[in-house]
């Protein structure tokens, strides 16, 4: 069982360094596409959090009423 789980997490490693070799790749290939794919992820990422925030003060708000 202790070889089966060090195989598998063997296996994650090199996925997770095989991610990072592609990504580092294709931000080397185009980086003006990655910036802007980059901004546009943290700005959804932003927006959601905020239509939270909102939301949650609103329940918050609810509650108190």
């Amino acid at each position: 069982m202790a070889s089966l789980l060090a195989q598998v997490k063997a296996a994650g490693r090199i996925a997770m360094y095989l991610m990072i070799a592609f990504f580092a790749i294709k931000l080397w290939q185009d980086p003006s596409g990655s910036a802007h794919a980059t901004v546009n992820f943290i700005s959804g990422v932003g927006h959601f959090f905020s239509a939270l925030i909102d939301k949650i003060g609103k329940f918050v708000q609810g509650l108190g009423s």
